[in-house]
């Protein structure tokens, strides 16, 4: 079942305090709407019962697909490279095989339920498209704000990233074996990477980070 908590929140426009109910934590083996609440963001939808403005309140929620084995809490804004929760450990402290993650964006969240519904895996992946941006900044000769993957198959890979200032949309496609290598590395210098305890903030901070680390191990 989903959790949910109450608690007022301030209407924008009319500036009055209002009761809501938010629903903080989805489980897809008994929420068969948990996926398209957070792909459609109809969980982060807010209607003012005092004045009817309507907006997107986004706030914390923690998405659990056992079945998948992975774990995504989105807190917004969030920059820890790391995060705990004592009451989750205790709770899923048999279940050391489930990925954890902690995502800043509700577009990086959709992401990892991607990709972890896919078996691909986020570490390789993030490496990869790390290296693909340094490509998509030189050709496009904008600054890349950020990237997301699109799809996968036998020969190539598709992201779709978002430059300069106005953010926008550029669609880069590159062979697979650019995933391929990223692959090698992450065996090789971070296979311990997920026996980490608690929620992995697995970005493209993490994945600069891991290349220099690289880098100066080769």
């Amino acid at each position: 079942m989903s959790e949910k908590v109450e608690k007022y929140v301030t209407c924008p426009k009319c500036e009055q305090q209002v009761m809501t109910e938010i629903v903080c934590s989805l489980n897809t083996e008994n929420d068969k709407d948990a996926r398209s609440l957070i792909f459609d963001e109809k969980i982060f939808r807010w209607k003012c019962k005092k004045c009817g403005f309507q907006t997107k309140l986004f706030h914390p929620v923690l998405y659990s697909d056992i079945k998948n084995k992975f774990m995504v809490y989105y807190i917004p804004k969030i920059e820890r490279k790391q995060i705990s929760d004592e009451r989750l450990e205790l709770e899923f402290s048999d279940l050391s095989y489930v990925k954890k993650r902690v995502v800043a964006s509700v577009n990086s969240m959709k992401e990892k339920i991607v990709l972890f519904e896919k078996n691909i895996d986020d570490l390789t992946l993030e490496l990869t498209k790390s290296a693909v941006s340094e490509v998509v900044a030189k050709s496009t000769s904008r600054t890349v704000h950020s990237g997301y993957f699109m799809s996968m198959d036998e020969d190539k890979l598709t992201f779709q990233y978002f430059v300069g200032s106005d953010r926008r949309s550029y669609i880069q496609t590159i062979s697979k074996e650019v995933f391929h290598r990223s692959s090698e590395i992450v065996k090789k210098y971070f296979s311990r990477e997920n026996q980490k305890p608690g929620f992995l903030n697995i970005n493209d901070v993490w994945a600069k980070e891991a290349l220099k680390k690289y880098k100066s191990n080769k």
